[in-house]
């Protein structure tokens, strides 16, 4: 059972773009226990106002304005990721605890500068909507723990989601932070297309890291444009962990536009009935420990017991956990945190994950709980992507972590930023008073 504070944390959601409309806004009516949600802040007023009657709280235009109100103790911060070292050192500055939305920041110096500024005045910040909270993570991490595919020294993802999000995912698996990562990218021409409004593309950039972690787990992690690789994978892509006796094997479901067709080879088509993106999960093992003989019958590397992964749900069609029957009993990942409203995919396992996220945050804002991913793995994550860049400048070189002093690749991206915003990316005031607009 999740522990529930004497008083919900007062909160502010700062930004009313797309991702608050379409899945914070879902999120608060289940999470009043932890959290009162009083206000939504952003400078676009049309999309303050909307919001903020949609939820039943007051809409504010300004971060400054927020503060002066004294309406909240503590912020969900849902803006483009240029501005997020801004929000984030202004409201820790003004002792409000900050969740600021992944990725985290650009940088490995913005990153340790919003450690530094939270640690100075007291308050927790930390890292909303990561995919460790994910449901085939939690039961990966589940399956490691119950030792019934021995023990885990490598992953293998492709086309799944690289970067921090993804980083993340490997520093709550392994429990402990990577010594060193290696790096390559390639890039490659296509058609052009828009993946939304803002988001056009008339290339593909190919990432693979390799990171090793002290205890001998390697993860390696490749993907190409997720959002927009023309079709090139199901999503989301394909994941193994691999045991010294087994594995665990994740692959994403047929995914396409809401008209797409299916030839077969007599030219019969079916017609897709919308966009499905969904993942299908099996436990492999070989199990040979009677003898180390070799006989007639054995099938070495085939496995002899192959268990499926199941997602389920409550009475009310609740995501409720994810399991899987071995020999004897089961493994099983009940989800803690059930959320009434279960009517499209975000409540049945997205929506939970980034509620997870919420409820963490307000546990550790009362004191009442260590925060799952706190500011030191928030900044590795940063620390680790910023490495593979330094790879990838060096030609793929191994990079030991943690890494110290200032990076190559931190003076390009905010130079890069720079020139795309027109203002100062390290500039907190310049920042908190820049329109970011999306459609």
């Amino acid at each position: 059972m999740l522990p529930i504070p004497e008083k919900p944390v007062r909160l502010a959601l700062i930004g009313a773009g797309h991702r608050s409309q379409t899945i914070y806004s879902y999120l608060f009516e289940d999470l009043k226990p932890w959290i009162e949600l009083t206000c939504v802040v952003d400078p676009v007023r049309e999309h303050a106002d909307a919001l903020a009657a949609q939820l039943g709280v007051k809409a504010l235009y300004d971060v400054h304005e927020l503060i002066a109100s004294g309406l909240c103790e503590a912020a969900v911060v849902v803006v483009p990721i240029p501005l997020h070292y801004a929000y984030s050192v202004y409201l820790s500055q003004n002792g409000i605890h900050n969740l600021i939305e992944t990725t985290w920041c650009s940088t490995l110096t913005q990153a340790r500068g919003m450690v530094e500024t939270a640690h100075k005045h007291g308050v927790v910040t930390g890292v909303c909507e990561n995919f460790y909270r994910y449901p085939i993570d939690r039961f990966a991490l589940t399956l490691k723990r119950s030792g019934y595919i021995g023990d885990i020294k490598r992953i293998f993802t492709y086309n799944d989601h690289t970067g921090y999000h993804s980083d993340s995912r490997w520093l709550v698996f392994a429990d402990e932070f990577p010594d060193r990562i290696s790096a390559m990218e390639h890039d490659m021409p296509t058609m052009p297309f828009y993946e939304s409004p803002q988001r056009f593309h008339d290339h593909e950039l190919f990432r693979s890291r390799f990171i090793h972690f002290p205890s001998g787990l390697m993860v390696i992690d490749q993907a190409a444009n997720i959002k927009g690789m023309l079709g090139r994978q199901v999503r989301p892509g394909f994941t193994e962990w691999h045991g010294t006796r087994g594995a665990l094997v994740q692959q994403g479901s047929r995914y396409g536009a809401p008209d797409y067709r299916v030839l077969d080879n007599n030219h019969r088509v079916e017609v897709g009935k919308g966009v499905h993106s969904d993942w299908t999960a099996e436990i492999r093992v070989c199990d040979y420990e009677d003898t180390l003989a070799f006989s007639d019958d054995m099938h070495p590397g085939q496995p002899n017991l192959i268990s499926r992964v199941e997602r389920y749900y409550d009475e009310n069609g609740a995501y409720a956990g994810v399991k899987a029957a071995i020999p004897g009993g089961e493994i099983n990942y009940h989800n803690p945190l059930m959320m009434k409203n279960s009517g499209t995919h975000y409540f049945k396992e997205y929506g939970v994950c980034v509620a997870g996220h919420l409820v963490d945050f307000a546990l550790a804002v009362r004191g009442l709980k260590h925060p799952e991913f706190d500011d030191k793995r928030a900044l590795m994550s940063m620390m680790m992507e910023v490495a593979a860049r330094e790879s990838v400048l060096r030609g793929g070189a191994w990079v030991d972590l943690p890494l110290e002093g200032n990076p190559e690749s931190d003076d390009k991206t905010i130079a890069a930023l720079e020139r795309e915003l027109g203002v100062n990316p390290m500039d907190v005031e310049e920042m908190l008073s820049f329109r970011h607009d999306k459609p």
